[in-house]
């Protein structure tokens, strides 16, 4: 099956406001991140990855990949198309799941308009940059629907630790399936985390938040698409727009149509519940929180209003096999984020025969934009008469758009060729769309979350205070422990009676206060860490030549009972550990016996006895104490009879445990536990002799190889609990403790 190139429509759009542009930003800046989705190329060849921008004075553009040492660099020149070529292996994500060292960092030493390039053969798509300042944490995924391939986003963490919290809409090949809540760390700025749908799939809706405020940049779209996403077209292109944060969204676009196709499709993202979408004047449809809405293109050019801030999108259909044109997915920014001015290029790409730009500006203002310092004819809309469009071809080479009017445009690029496409926005400004949104706090214990970003620190059995705080007015808080445990008052009370990591999250309805009708939904999560605060017994068991045994500071050489043990550990919880020593001696047992001389040869015991003599027999026991039994065989003239003594008797127990390993040595290099058949189930667990929990392993199966966290632990003495069950008695549960010294 061969793959067309994908071509995209860039539209212009104006704001009607009269709105001071010194106040606001536009997506031209000296400081930018990026990275670059999956691409399938059904016809094999390799991918080709550049970026190309413009400025208004020559300046130098610096490119690094901060985790990989990777660097280059380019001359903007004003008059030139200024692209730069970068190897796939420093910016190329590949599989679902992961974090990757692909985030590329783009500084300047003036402003620039920076665009991306990704393209196979023959796929092919672009998508502008928005520079790191106009980065925000809170992002809405739109893809399309994928019936052979899959749908994508990309994550690029412009900060270091970031946890990005996603609400995922659709399942992931990685695992992650829709309506589930879960949480990525990435540790350095420059790191992506790719997410790609199963097929079919659609990851439209998903909620991507960086916590505690912090920036990432997202890109989103499509390996590659059919549009319909059936295959009766035989041609399916990449598709990748960089996804609007949420607080640029609007209510008002216009959507014109490429030049080659009435039927390309929009579709229309709602960012709050009840939104109602109006197309040309006349009410839809009614969509909710992160539901998209799409429909086929019948007019030339369509006004779209809608009651909550929403994001659009325009895609071009799939070509038949021949002629021009083939799927894209262009932004539309939303006419109030309308920039004045911008310098830009034309990108002489193989098989690209024609290039356009869309521009949408008041009809007041057609006077005051100039393309290329030329003024042109702009047509006024008719189902929008207070707004003007133009389409304008251009060539290769260096552009510009600017208005004198501070109303200003909004812009689209782009170009087809047979079987191929590309678009993408101009750009548009940051002026906050969405209400002020008040600002809400996780607490634990009065102390705010995001004063320790690596997680609160709990003790074992204390009950602590959960609460959220919020400026504005809470409607409702659902709490979750990864423990399965959830509530819904605020604040409440849990305890955590296991030592081990949580992840502890809130899902907060609130509003900027009680009469605004306007409600919004945040996600607030922190990992709490339970440590050891106990107090218990530890029962340990040695034999002669094993004495001493170290526990704590302290050695010991004999049967003790109930010495006592304080710990305050490095996270604050007492502990105090009641430890008991049973020594095992080593013995020697004799057993005598007479017979007549004349029934030698004599069997006793496995042994054959041919004349008077002593047979050693050596045992060790469960404890792993030395035994010797002594056989001694006397023989005396006939008759007299024998008087034999009673069988030896060992006491038995159902679990035993060593009390060394050497993980460096030949032999003994694990610690695992010994049991008897009528052993159901084992759970062990080992801590730091100070009472730090170290690992948890099931004791029929498993076993500790002496490291924590990857990382070998150093010789000494550490404590094992032992949890287990048996078969005569499966609903009582019994303990087992003890300590074991690790050699290394």
């Amino acid at each position: 099956m061969k793959k067309p190139l994908l071509l995209i429509l860039t539209i212009l759009c104006i704001s009607s406001i009269n709105n001071s542009f010194a106040q606001t930003q536009n997506t031209t800046g000296t400081d930018f991140w990026l990275t670059f989705m999956d691409n399938i190329d059904t016809t094999p060849g390799p991918q080709t990855l550049s970026i190309f921008a413009n400025s208004i004075n020559p300046c130098t553009l610096n490119i690094t990949n901060p985790n990989t040492g990777w660097s280059s660099s380019m001359t903007i020149n004003p008059t030139g198309t200024n692209r730069l070529y970068i190897p796939t292996s420093q910016a190329f994500n590949t599989n679902s799941g992961r974090i990757q060292n692909t985030g590329l960092h783009v500084t300047s030493t003036d402003t620039i308009s920076l665009f991306a390039i990704i393209q196979g053969y023959p796929n092919l798509d672009y998508t502008n940059i928005i520079p790191t300042s106009m980065l925000r944490s809170n992002y809405i995924i739109q893809t399309y629907p994928s019936a052979h391939y899959y749908s994508e986003f990309v994550i690029v963490a412009a900060e270091d630790n970031v946890t990005v919290t996603i609400q995922q809409h659709g399942n992931s090949i990685d695992g992650h399936h829709d309506g589930q809540t879960y949480n990525v760390t990435i540790a350095h700025a420059g790191q992506a985390y790719q997410v790609q749908s199963t097929t079919p799939g659609d990851l439209s809706g998903t909620i991507v938040t960086a916590q505690n405020g912090k920036k990432i940049a997202v890109f989103n779209g499509d390996a590659c698409i059919y549009i319909p996403n059936t295959n009766i077209r035989p041609s399916c292109d990449h598709v990748v727009e960089q996804a609007v944060p949420t607080e640029y969204w609007g209510t008002k676009f216009i959507v014109p149509s490429s030049d080659i196709s009435f039927s390309d499709y929009v579709r229309i993202t709602a960012l709050n519940d009840n939104c109602v979408i109006s197309i040309n004047g006349n009410n839809i449809t009614t969509i909710n929180q992160t539901e998209t809405y799409e429909y086929v293109m019948s007019n030339n050019i369509d006004y779209i209003e809608t009651s909550e801030p929403a994001m659009v999108y325009i895609y071009f259909p799939s070509t038949n096999g021949a002629g021009n044109g083939d799927p894209s997915m262009t932004t539309i920014p939303p006419i109030e984020q309308s920039i004045k001015g911008i310098n830009f290029p034309i990108i002489n790409t193989s098989n690209i025969s024609s290039h356009s730009a869309n521009i949408i500006c008041p009809t007041s203002a057609t006077s005051h934009i100039r393309i290329d310092g030329n003024y042109a004819t702009f047509t006024p809309l008719p189902n929008a008469p207070n707004y003007a469009h133009l389409r304008q071809p251009l060539i290769p080479g260096p552009h510009s758009i600017y208005s004198t009017d501070t109303s200003g445009f909004i812009a689209c690029i782009y170009g087809y060729g047979n079987r191929v496409s590309y678009g993408y926005t101009l750009g548009y400004s940051n002026r906050i769309i969405t209400p002020i949104i008040p600002e809400v706090q996780l607490t634990i214990n009065n102390f705010p979350s995001t004063d320790f970003p690596n997680g609160m620190n709990l003790c074992e059995g204390n009950s602590s205070t959960f609460q959220i705080n919020c400026d504005g007015t809470i409607d409702s808080v659902r709490w979750s422990v990864s423990d399965g445990f959830s509530q819904t008052t605020n604040p409440f009370i849990y305890t955590f009676n296991t030592i081990g990591d949580y992840t502890l999250c809130a899902i907060v309805n609130y509003r900027a206060n009680e009469t605004d009708q306007t409600s919004f939904t945040d996600t607030l999560c922190t990992t709490v860490h339970i440590h050891p605060n106990y107090t218990t017994n530890v029962y340990d068991t040695c034999v002669q030549n094993q004495t001493p045994i170290h526990f704590g500071d302290s050695s010991f050489f004999n049967d003790v009972d109930g010495v006592q043990f304080h710990f305050i550990s490095t996270k604050g919880c007492d502990s105090t550990i009641y430890y008991h020593l049973k020594v095992w001696p080593n013995s020697e047992t004799h057993y005598d016996t007479t017979i007549c001389d004349t029934l030698l040869p004599f069997l006793w015991n496995g042994f054959i006895f041919s004349y008077d003599s002593s047979i050693t027999q050596l045992n060790t026991d469960v404890h792993g104490a030395d035994s010797s039994i002594v056989y001694t065989l006397s023989t005396y003239h006939c008759p007299r009879t024998p008087v034999l003594p009673p069988e030896p008797h060992f006491d038995t127990v159902n679990i035993w445990a060593p009390n060394v390993f050497t993980p460096n040595q030949n032999s003994n290099q694990v610690f695992r536990i010994f049991h008897t058949n009528n052993i159901l189930e084992a759970d062990v667990v080992i801590y730091h002799r100070m009472g730090v929990f170290l690992t948890r392993f099931d004791g029929l199966t498993q076993f500790w190889d002496g490291t924590h966290n990857g990382k070998d632990c150093p010789s000494g003495t550490y404590v094992y609990k032992i949890r287990y069950k048996t078969t005569s008695s499966p609903k009582e549960t019994f303990y087992l403790f003890g300590s074991v010294t690790l050699i290394r």
